[in-house]
Protein backbone atom coordinates (compact mmCIF):
# COMPACT_ATOMS: atom_id res chain seq x y z
CA UNK A 1 0.00 0.00 0.00
CA UNK A 2 1.27 3.49 -0.87
CA UNK A 3 2.24 5.09 2.48
CA UNK A 4 0.67 8.46 1.69
CA UNK A 5 -2.72 7.00 0.76
CA UNK A 6 -5.37 6.64 3.47
CA UNK A 7 -8.33 4.26 3.12
CA UNK A 8 -11.40 5.08 5.21
CA UNK A 9 -15.16 4.94 5.30
CA UNK A 10 -17.09 7.54 3.29
CA UNK A 11 -20.26 9.14 4.70
CA UNK A 12 -20.14 12.80 3.63
CA UNK A 13 -22.56 13.74 0.86
CA UNK A 14 -19.99 15.55 -1.31
CA UNK A 15 -17.48 12.73 -0.87
CA UNK A 16 -20.12 10.17 -1.87
CA UNK A 17 -20.77 12.17 -5.03
CA UNK A 18 -17.03 12.00 -5.70
CA UNK A 19 -17.12 8.21 -5.30
CA UNK A 20 -19.93 7.90 -7.87
CA UNK A 21 -18.04 10.18 -10.27
CA UNK A 22 -14.83 8.17 -9.82
CA UNK A 23 -16.50 4.90 -10.76
CA UNK A 24 -18.06 6.46 -13.85
CA UNK A 25 -14.68 7.93 -14.85
CA UNK A 26 -12.72 4.72 -14.29
CA UNK A 27 -15.20 2.63 -16.32
CA UNK A 28 -15.74 5.31 -18.97
CA UNK A 29 -19.49 4.82 -18.68
CA UNK A 30 -22.20 6.99 -20.18
CA UNK A 31 -24.26 6.67 -17.00
CA UNK A 32 -23.32 6.35 -13.32
CA UNK A 33 -21.97 2.89 -12.55
CA UNK A 34 -23.11 3.25 -8.93
CA UNK A 35 -25.60 6.13 -8.49
CA UNK A 36 -25.02 8.65 -5.71
CA UNK A 37 -28.47 7.94 -4.24
CA UNK A 38 -27.57 4.28 -3.72
CA UNK A 39 -24.23 5.17 -2.15
CA UNK A 40 -25.98 7.65 0.14
CA UNK A 41 -28.50 5.06 1.33
CA UNK A 42 -25.89 2.33 1.71
CA UNK A 43 -23.52 4.53 3.70
CA UNK A 44 -26.33 5.85 5.90
CA UNK A 45 -27.40 2.30 6.74
CA UNK A 46 -23.88 1.34 7.83
CA UNK A 47 -22.88 -0.44 4.64
CA UNK A 48 -19.40 -0.63 3.17
CA UNK A 49 -18.42 2.47 1.22
CA UNK A 50 -14.65 3.01 1.33
CA UNK A 51 -12.47 5.68 -0.23
CA UNK A 52 -8.71 5.84 -0.79
CA UNK A 53 -7.37 9.39 -0.42
CA UNK A 54 -4.09 11.07 -1.29
CA UNK A 55 -3.69 14.61 0.10
CA UNK A 56 -7.47 14.78 0.47
CA UNK A 57 -8.16 13.71 -3.12
CA UNK A 58 -10.10 10.55 -3.88
CA UNK A 59 -7.97 8.09 -5.90
CA UNK A 60 -9.90 4.85 -5.38
CA UNK A 61 -13.07 3.44 -3.84
CA UNK A 62 -14.83 0.21 -2.92
CA UNK A 63 -18.48 -0.63 -2.25
CA UNK A 64 -19.92 -3.77 -0.65
CA UNK A 65 -23.07 -5.00 1.04
CA UNK A 66 -24.12 -7.82 3.34
CA UNK A 67 -24.99 -11.12 1.66
CA UNK A 68 -28.09 -13.16 2.40
CA UNK A 69 -26.68 -16.26 4.11
CA UNK A 70 -28.03 -16.29 7.70
CA UNK A 71 -25.88 -19.28 8.65
CA UNK A 72 -22.58 -17.63 7.76
CA UNK A 73 -22.70 -13.88 7.08
CA UNK A 74 -20.57 -12.51 4.29
CA UNK A 75 -20.04 -9.25 2.40
CA UNK A 76 -20.36 -9.06 -1.37
CA UNK A 77 -17.89 -6.56 -2.80
CA UNK A 78 -19.86 -5.02 -5.65
CA UNK A 79 -17.19 -2.76 -7.10
CA UNK A 80 -13.60 -1.60 -6.56
CA UNK A 81 -12.11 1.13 -8.76
CA UNK A 82 -8.83 3.06 -8.87
CA UNK A 83 -8.13 6.24 -10.85
CA UNK A 84 -5.98 5.67 -13.94
CA UNK A 85 -2.95 7.54 -12.59
CA UNK A 86 -2.94 5.44 -9.42
CA UNK A 87 -3.40 1.96 -10.86
CA UNK A 88 -0.56 -0.47 -10.22
CA UNK A 89 0.63 1.45 -7.15
CA UNK A 90 -0.96 -0.62 -4.39
CA UNK A 91 -4.20 1.33 -3.99
CA UNK A 92 -6.35 -1.64 -5.01
CA UNK A 93 -4.51 -3.84 -2.51
CA UNK A 94 -5.08 -1.26 0.21
CA UNK A 95 -8.80 -1.17 -0.56
CA UNK A 96 -9.09 -4.97 -0.42
CA UNK A 97 -7.18 -5.12 2.88
CA UNK A 98 -9.44 -2.44 4.35
CA UNK A 99 -12.45 -4.46 3.18
CA UNK A 100 -10.94 -7.42 5.02
CA UNK A 101 -10.41 -5.38 8.21
CA UNK A 102 -13.93 -3.92 7.95
CA UNK A 103 -15.42 -7.42 7.80
CA UNK A 104 -13.30 -8.97 10.56
CA UNK A 105 -14.15 -6.06 12.89
CA UNK A 106 -17.80 -7.07 12.44
CA UNK A 107 -17.29 -10.80 12.87
CA UNK A 108 -17.55 -11.53 9.14
CA UNK A 109 -14.95 -13.95 7.77
CA UNK A 110 -15.56 -14.03 4.01
CA UNK A 111 -16.01 -11.70 1.06
CA UNK A 112 -17.34 -12.54 -2.40
CA UNK A 113 -17.14 -10.64 -5.67
CA UNK A 114 -17.31 -11.21 -9.41
CA UNK A 115 -14.75 -10.46 -12.10
CA UNK A 116 -14.19 -11.09 -15.79
CA UNK A 117 -12.04 -14.24 -16.13
CA UNK A 118 -10.64 -12.96 -19.43
CA UNK A 119 -8.83 -10.13 -17.60
CA UNK A 120 -5.76 -12.09 -16.58
CA UNK A 121 -4.15 -9.39 -14.41
CA UNK A 122 -7.26 -9.38 -12.20
CA UNK A 123 -7.10 -13.16 -11.93
CA UNK A 124 -3.49 -12.93 -10.74
CA UNK A 125 -4.44 -10.31 -8.16
CA UNK A 126 -7.59 -12.04 -6.89
CA UNK A 127 -6.34 -15.61 -6.74
CA UNK A 128 -2.54 -15.57 -6.54
CA UNK A 129 -2.11 -12.47 -4.39
CA UNK A 130 -5.22 -12.40 -2.20
CA UNK A 131 -5.84 -16.17 -2.09
CA UNK A 132 -9.50 -16.05 -3.15
CA UNK A 133 -11.04 -18.98 -5.06
CA UNK A 134 -13.45 -19.07 -8.01
CA UNK A 135 -16.59 -20.98 -7.03
CA UNK A 136 -19.14 -20.35 -9.81
CA UNK A 137 -19.30 -19.31 -13.46
CA UNK A 138 -22.02 -16.73 -14.23
CA UNK A 139 -22.70 -16.35 -17.98
CA UNK A 140 -23.69 -12.84 -19.15
CA UNK A 141 -24.24 -11.92 -15.50
CA UNK A 142 -24.88 -8.18 -15.91
CA UNK A 143 -26.39 -8.26 -19.38
CA UNK A 144 -25.57 -5.42 -21.81
CA UNK A 145 -23.35 -2.67 -20.39
CA UNK A 146 -22.31 0.63 -21.96
CA UNK A 147 -18.86 1.27 -20.49
CA UNK A 148 -15.58 1.20 -22.41
CA UNK A 149 -14.67 -2.30 -21.20
CA UNK A 150 -17.97 -4.16 -21.60
CA UNK A 151 -19.85 -2.49 -24.45
CA UNK A 152 -20.76 -5.07 -27.08
CA UNK A 153 -19.47 -7.95 -24.96
CA UNK A 154 -21.16 -10.74 -23.05
CA UNK A 155 -20.59 -9.97 -19.38
CA UNK A 156 -19.51 -13.43 -18.19
CA UNK A 157 -18.15 -13.38 -14.65
CA UNK A 158 -16.63 -15.79 -12.16
CA UNK A 159 -17.82 -15.55 -8.56
CA UNK A 160 -14.91 -15.72 -6.14
CA UNK A 161 -14.93 -16.26 -2.40
CA UNK A 162 -12.20 -14.91 -0.11
CA UNK A 163 -11.78 -16.75 3.16
CA UNK A 164 -10.48 -14.02 5.45
CA UNK A 165 -9.08 -16.51 7.95
CA UNK A 166 -6.92 -18.40 5.42
CA UNK A 167 -3.36 -17.70 4.32
CA UNK A 168 -2.79 -16.73 0.65
CA UNK A 169 -2.43 -19.67 -1.72
CA UNK A 170 1.10 -20.63 -2.82
CA UNK A 171 2.29 -19.90 -6.35
CA UNK A 172 1.27 -22.55 -8.85
CA UNK A 173 3.64 -25.13 -10.27
CA UNK A 174 4.18 -25.84 -13.92
CA UNK A 175 0.94 -27.15 -15.47
CA UNK A 176 0.42 -30.75 -16.44
CA UNK A 177 -2.88 -30.32 -18.27
CA UNK A 178 -3.90 -27.66 -20.79
CA UNK A 179 -7.40 -27.19 -22.17
CA UNK A 180 -6.81 -23.83 -23.85
CA UNK A 181 -3.52 -22.86 -25.44
CA UNK A 182 -2.48 -19.21 -25.57
CA UNK A 183 0.01 -19.81 -28.38
CA UNK A 184 -0.76 -16.86 -30.65
CA UNK A 185 -0.39 -19.05 -33.74
CA UNK A 186 -3.35 -21.17 -32.61
CA UNK A 187 -5.73 -19.12 -30.51
CA UNK A 188 -8.63 -18.62 -30.67
CA UNK A 189 -9.08 -21.40 -33.23
CA UNK A 190 -8.52 -24.15 -30.69
CA UNK A 191 -11.92 -25.46 -29.63
CA UNK A 192 -11.78 -26.97 -26.12
CA UNK A 193 -15.47 -27.85 -25.92
CA UNK A 194 -14.86 -31.59 -26.27
CA UNK A 195 -12.50 -31.71 -23.27
CA UNK A 196 -14.30 -32.93 -20.14
CA UNK A 197 -12.58 -32.25 -16.78
CA UNK A 198 -11.27 -35.60 -15.52
CA UNK A 199 -12.37 -36.65 -12.05
CA UNK A 200 -9.84 -36.29 -9.31
CA UNK A 201 -7.24 -34.26 -11.23
CA UNK A 202 -6.49 -30.58 -11.60
CA UNK A 203 -7.46 -28.81 -14.80
CA UNK A 204 -5.05 -26.22 -16.18
CA UNK A 205 -6.36 -23.55 -18.55
CA UNK A 206 -4.13 -21.01 -20.28
CA UNK A 207 -5.48 -17.70 -21.61
CA UNK A 208 -3.93 -14.71 -23.43
CA UNK A 209 -2.64 -11.72 -21.49
CA UNK A 210 -4.83 -8.95 -22.94
CA UNK A 211 -7.46 -10.44 -25.20
CA UNK A 212 -9.77 -7.42 -24.81
CA UNK A 213 -7.56 -5.39 -27.13
CA UNK A 214 -9.39 -7.14 -29.98
CA UNK A 215 -13.15 -7.41 -29.62
CA UNK A 216 -13.65 -10.19 -32.16
CA UNK A 217 -10.92 -12.24 -30.55
CA UNK A 218 -12.37 -11.59 -27.10
CA UNK A 219 -15.79 -12.86 -28.16
CA UNK A 220 -14.27 -16.11 -29.46
CA UNK A 221 -12.26 -16.56 -26.30
CA UNK A 222 -15.34 -15.82 -24.20
CA UNK A 223 -17.13 -18.77 -25.79
CA UNK A 224 -14.09 -21.03 -25.49
CA UNK A 225 -13.41 -20.21 -21.85
CA UNK A 226 -17.08 -20.56 -20.93
CA UNK A 227 -17.20 -24.02 -22.50
CA UNK A 228 -14.44 -25.18 -20.13
CA UNK A 229 -14.94 -23.23 -16.91
CA UNK A 230 -18.72 -23.26 -16.57
CA UNK A 231 -19.12 -27.08 -16.51
CA UNK A 232 -15.97 -27.55 -14.43
CA UNK A 233 -17.08 -25.16 -11.67
CA UNK A 234 -20.61 -26.61 -11.78
CA UNK A 235 -19.10 -30.10 -11.31
CA UNK A 236 -17.34 -29.13 -8.08
CA UNK A 237 -14.04 -27.79 -9.34
CA UNK A 238 -12.75 -24.58 -7.79
CA UNK A 239 -10.51 -22.03 -9.46
CA UNK A 240 -7.71 -22.08 -6.91
CA UNK A 241 -4.66 -20.64 -8.62
CA UNK A 242 -3.15 -18.65 -11.45
CA UNK A 243 0.41 -18.08 -12.57
CA UNK A 244 1.98 -14.97 -14.08
CA UNK A 245 2.27 -16.89 -17.34
CA UNK A 246 -1.52 -17.18 -17.51
CA UNK A 247 -2.21 -20.71 -16.34
CA UNK A 248 -5.52 -20.98 -14.49
CA UNK A 249 -5.66 -23.91 -12.05
CA UNK A 250 -9.01 -25.60 -11.36
CA UNK A 251 -8.94 -28.09 -8.48
CA UNK A 252 -11.51 -30.77 -7.74
CA UNK A 253 -13.02 -30.36 -4.29
CA UNK A 254 -13.35 -33.53 -2.17
CA UNK A 255 -16.86 -35.02 -2.16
Amino acid sequence: MVPDVQVRGVTDRVELEDVSALFRRVWGAAHPVVPFSLLRALSHAGGMVLGAYHDGRLVGAAVGFLGGDPARPYVHSHIVGVDAGWQGRGVGTGLKLEQRRWCLDRGIDRITWTFDPLIRRNAVFNLARLGAAGVDYLPDFYGPMDDRYNAGMLTDRVLVEWDLTAAPSPAGQRPHRCLLDADERRWPRLDPAHHAPPDGTDVWVRVPADVHQERGLAREWRDALRSVMEPALAAGYRWTGVTDAGWYVLTKEPS
